[in-house]
């Protein structure tokens, strides 16, 4: 991951890890990551996988983890989701409800998303189970010079972010391709195991701004003995 340093607009702390992107405990609109990404032209097929943690349950809380915006939509390829359970994705400022899938406080959530435009086809997993798939943005194209944001809703291009539509909470393992991925490699995703780095955002190799108080840290590996003794 390679980061440059924006203005420090923020008091409390957005947290950007190595490996994850932690958000602040408290709402703010300042605070926030803009992706620089590996993209040139339209978008007519789009994937994004990422995984977030956060313990907010109030049901009528948004939280934004991915907005896409373009000159033409404010919410181009954006997910959300609103309190507990209700997972959303919005293309083309075309927005679709997904209910019922997994979301558990206090621990990592995979959310992966797919779309393509010729039949609208679109459809989100979390945690390994699919959705319903439903059909959103049919025939249309998101044009334009990309700006994407992490943490942050774009309710204008490249700005006009609210408190209330924040994430607060952590965020890792962004990654976007230019086509639809496997079912199969969703499921490799969500059960952490090696999946081909996103060709338009690659976690791995992230160019990135961060704007507001935003602290970048390393993540522990889980299947690797922590050395806790005491000096």
């Amino acid at each position: 991951m390679v980061g440059t340093e924006g203005m420090d607009i923020g008091t409390e702390p957005i947290h950007l890890l190595s490996s994850q992107l932690h958000v602040p405990p408290v709402e703010t609109a300042d605070s926030y990551v803009k992706l620089n990404p590996n993209l040139s032209g339209g978008i007519d097929v789009a994937s994004v996988c990422l995984r977030y943690f956060s313990d907010i349950p109030d049901k009528d809380r948004e939280q934004t983890f991915f907005s896409l915006a373009t000159h033409f939509h404010s919410n181009g390829f954006l997910l959300c989701k609103q309190g507990r359970n209700r997972h959303q994705m919005y293309i083309g400022s075309a927005m679709a409800d997904f209910w019922g899938l997994p979301d558990e406080l206090n621990g990592w959530n995979s959310f992966c998303a797919t779309w393509e435009s010729s039949t609208g086809l679109t459809q989100v997993c979390v945690n390994g189970k699919p959705s319903s798939r439903k059909s959103l943005f049919k025939g249309g194209s998101l044009r334009g010079t990309p700006v994407i944001v992490l943490g942050q809703d774009q309710d204008a291009y490249g700005g006009h972010f609210s408190s209330n539509d924040a994430l607060i909470g952590q965020l890792t393992d962004v990654h976007m391709w230019d086509r639809v991925i496997s079912p199969c490699e969703i499921t490799q995703f969500s059960e952490k195991k090696i999946v081909e780095g996103g060709t338009v955002i690659n976690w791995d190799a992230l160019d990135y701004t961060v704007f507001g108080n935003v602290i970048e840290e390393g993540t522990i590996n889980e299947n690797v003995r922590q050395d806790c003794t005491l000096p």
